[in-house]
């Protein structure tokens, strides 16, 4: 349960630079299909809404019809409106490059994924682009970018040449709100079940010293590999400044977070404990040079286009 715990803590503090690919690209689709009834029904007003169910409906194919312990998806997709201002443009000043491979709970191996991280001077805007089977196909491509200071999630899209943009509000402190570990499974749980250790264990990836940490409950073992110091330009694995996660999540879930290292993820493996899963993620590229610039304009919001219908 606390492993469950920790990643999915985890995720909010290195969604800069780690994202699980399907989650993303079932995100990408549930609001190209809530942009696709709304235009059918020609209602602005109801135009959130068919988003937001959307958005639940994806949430339980990915955790299950129980959902997720000690998260209220309910308080989480509150969060979420629809259509929000954005920035002129949004820049970046290079990227990294992190690869997702493992096996699934048979032992089978699972198809390599990758995910591009644009790296920024600016912690509040945070940008990836995920591979994903159609543009593999080259059917298209798309760009999640989270602009922080407006707590905005824009999604780009690409395809046969015309591109558009799907903005959504994202309230992170109702988000973090629905992502509250309940009591009753800390209480019965013992802190001896759940560990975060530093290893002494070092190793080089990319030109940088990474340290070993590991983690460990009745779930599985997980192990990270965490540069000694952040890197420029990239989100650390863990920073009292991260915008991502409240003051109030911070506080109630000390546990979780203390001892938990200053620099970047390089490498995690996941082994699980209740089958034969392994998940492996690795940073096999970081550019910082790459300059890249996102112009809202050449953009056109799918949302504008409808209220224009």
């Amino acid at each position: 349960m606390k492993t469950s715990i920790a990643f999915l803590l985890i995720f909010f503090v290195l969604i800069g630079s780690q994202a699980d690919a399907q989650i993303l690209r079932k995100l990408k689709d549930a609001a190209e299909r809530g942009v696709s009834r709304a235009v059918e029904k020609r209602v602005e007003s109801e135009m959130e809404k068919v988003a937001q169910r959307q958005l639940e409906k994806v949430f339980g194919e990915i955790y299950g019809p129980e959902g997720m312990p000690g998260v209220n998806w309910e308080k989480v997709l509150s969060g979420i409106t629809a259509d929000v201002p954005v920035a002129d443009a949004y820049h970046f000043t290079g990227y990294s490059v992190m690869e997702l491979t493992g096996k699934d709970e048979k032992g089978k191996d699972i198809e390599p994924s990758q995910i591009k991280s644009f790296l920024s001077d600016n912690q509040m805007i945070i940008g990836m682009e995920i591979e994903l089977k159609e543009q593999q196909q080259k059917e298209g491509s798309s760009i999640l970018i989270y602009d922080l200071e407006r707590n905005a999630s824009i999604i780009l899209f690409e395809n046969e040449g015309e591109k558009a943009r799907i903005a959504y509000g994202l309230d992170f402190e109702k988000i973090a709100e629905g992502i509250e570990i309940e009591d009753t499974d800390i209480k019965e749980e013992s802190d001896s079940d759940f560990t975060w250790q530093k290893t002494g264990r070092t190793k080089n990836i990319l030109g940088y010293t990474c340290e070993e940490y590991v983690s460990e409950d009745e779930e599985g073992k997980a192990t990270y590999w965490v540069t000694e110091k952040p890197i420029q330009g990239t989100s650390s694995f863990w920073g009292e400044g991260n915008p991502f996660l409240s003051a109030k999540m911070k506080q109630e879930n000390m546990d979780y977070f203390k001892n938990m290292p200053q620099g970047n993820l390089l490498e995690m493996i996941f082994e699980s404990k209740t089958d034969k899963s392994v998940v492996q993620m690795t940073v096999t590229e970081i550019n910082d040079s790459a300059k890249q610039t996102f112009v809202m304009a050449e953009y056109p919001s799918a949302f504008a286009g409808m209220q224009e219908k």
